[in-house]
C-alpha cells in the first residue's frame, strides 16, 4: 500500500512539475543558472535536480515540490542546511560522500527513494547543485567525519544485547522510544521538530531505521544524531565501542524479536 501511495505522489510531482517547468531551456537558464552564478557542474546538478527531485524538493529546494502535501514525512528542505543523515558531528554539514550515501541508498520508510542507477557523474552534479541550495555551505566547512569501525563478531550475541538492554536503559532512550522500542515513551506525544513540527519517535520493532539498519549505519546514527529532531548523538555518553555496538546489538534484536512474536501469534 505504501509503495503505490508512494509511486502516485512522486508521478503527480512529475506531471505538476513538468507542467509548472514548460519554459525553454534559455529561459531556464536565465531563471536559475545565470542568477545563482552556477558553475556548469553545478549548473547540469540543476537540471538532473528539476527532473529527479524538484517533484518533492521543490524547484527551490524548499521542500515545497507539488508531491509534498501528499508525502509524510516532508521532503527535506535544503536551503536550511539541516541534514539528518551524516558521518560528522550533529551540528555540522554533511560531507559530499554523506549527500552521495543518501542519493544512493534513499532514506527507509519514507517518499525518497534510492537512485541507485543513476551515473556517478550525475549524482556528483545533484551533490553539487544542492551545496548551492543553502547558504551554509559557502560560510562553513563539514567537520572531519566519524572513523566508523566494524561492527564484531558477536554482533547479535545475547550477551552483547543484554548488555545493549542496559545501555539503551541508561541513556533514557525510552522517554521517547519506549521501553520496547515502539516510539510510544512517556515524551513520544510531545515532540516537535526544529520547526516546531510534531515528530513522533521511530518504531524499532516495526521497519528498518532510516539512515540504514547495518549495524555501522545505526552506529553512524546513534553517534551523530538526526539534526532537526530531538534525536541527539550518543558520541559524549558513552564511554568506547563496545558500549555503542551493545546499543546496536539491542536496538536490531527489537526487530527480529517482534518479527518472531508476530509468526509464533499466527
Amino acid at each position: 500500500m505504501f509503495r503505490r501511495w508512494r509511486t502516485a505522489a512522486l508521478l503527480l510531482g512529475g506531471a505538476l512539475l513538468g507542467a509548472s517547468c514548460s519554459n525553454d531551456a534559455d529561459q531556464l537558464f536565465y531563471e536559475f543558472g545565470e542568477e545563482s552564478q552556477l558553475t556548469s557542474h553545478e549548473w547540469r546538478g540543476k537540471e538532473l535536480f528539476l527532473r529527479y527531485c524538484a517533484g518533492c524538493h521543490g524547484e527551490k529546494g524548499n521542500g515545497k515540490g507539488p508531491a509534498a502535501a501528499f508525502l509524510e514525512p516532508k521532503p527535506r528542505d535544503f536551503t536550511r542546511g539541516v541534514f539528518k543523515f551524516r558521518s560528522t558531528p550533529s551540528s555540522s554539514l554533511p560531507t559530499d560522500a554523506d549527500l552521495v550515501r543518501t542519493i544512493r541508498e534513499g532514506v527507509h520508510g519514507t517518499s525518497m527513494p534510492a537512485w541507485k542507477d543513476l551515473p556517478d557523474a550525475e549524482v556528483q552534479s545533484i551533490v553539487a547543485y544542492v551545496k548551492t541550495l543553502s547558504k551554509r555551505f559557502k560560510r562553513e566547512k563539514p567537520a572531519p567525519a566519524l572513523s566508523l569501525p566494524g561492527a564484531p563478531v558477536d554482533i547479535d550475541s545475547p550477551e552483547r544485547i543484554a548488555r545493549g538492554k542496559q545501555v539503551y536503559a541508561d541513556l533514557k532512550c525510552g522517554l521517547c522510544h519506549g521501553d520496547g522500542g515502539k516510539g510510544d515513551g512517556p515524551s513520544a506525544a510531545k515532540l516537535v521538530d526544529s520547526e516546531g513540527n510534531p515528530i513522533v519517535p521511530f518504531d524499532f520493532t516495526r521497519k528498518a531505521p532510516k539512515g540504514g539498519s547495518r549495524p555501522e549505519d545505526l552506529y553512524r546514527t546513534f553517534m551523530t544524531g538526526l539534526a532537526g529532531t530531538p534525536m541527539p548523538d550518543f558520541a559524549e555518553t558513552t564511554s568506547d565501542d563496545t558500549q555503542r555496538f551493545d546499543l546496536v546489538a539491542f536496538v536490531r534484536s527489537l526487530r527480529v524479536n517482534a518479527g518472531a512474536q508476530a509468526k509464533e501469534s499466527r
